[in-house]
């Protein structure tokens, strides 16, 4: 995955760099270095990434709402 097809996962989510942050549980500063490829995208992050994609859209949906409301660093 390059950083490229990150950004079109998260325009097609309707998230922004900061949100995505939250929706793949990573710093903000580290998802900016993956989109910019200035670092490699882990295979945790793709895979986060890739299993997603494969929820029905209403219930990712859903879970993208709950990790964007939940405060940095939450569990």
């Amino acid at each position: 995955m390059t950083g490229e097809e990150l950004k079109q996962v998260l325009r097609r989510w309707g998230l922004n760099a900061a949100q995505g942050a939250k929706v793949l549980c990573v710093h903000s500063n580290k998802l900016s270095e993956y989109l910019e490829d200035v670092s490699r995208i882990p295979c945790a992050v793709r895979f986060h990434v890739e299993a997603l994609e494969q929820l029905p859209e209403d219930k990712r949906r859903v879970l993208i709402e709950q990790r964007v409301r939940r405060k940095a660093h939450e569990g």
